[in-house]
């Protein structure tokens, strides 16, 4: 597999999110600062994050 950081990708992933959404979570308030997250948050957007990577990898398939 690639090397890639979760944690890195994730904050890419959030930041794309909000770029996409004006800056606005689901609800349609301002996004908090990724810091401000929280680390429950935080660990679902890495490991999203993670899955995406994988898929895109192609790691996801039977075999693998």
């Amino acid at each position: 597999m690639a090397r890639h950081d979760p944690t890195e990708l994730a904050k890419a992933a959030y930041a794309a999110y909000g770029g996409a959404t004006g800056g606005k979570n689901h609800r349609g308030e301002p996004m908090p600062m990724w810091d401000k997250l929280g680390a429950t948050i935080q660990t679902a957007w890495e490991v999203a994050a993670e899955a995406v990577a994988r898929e895109v990898l192609g790691l996801n398939k039977p075999g693998r």
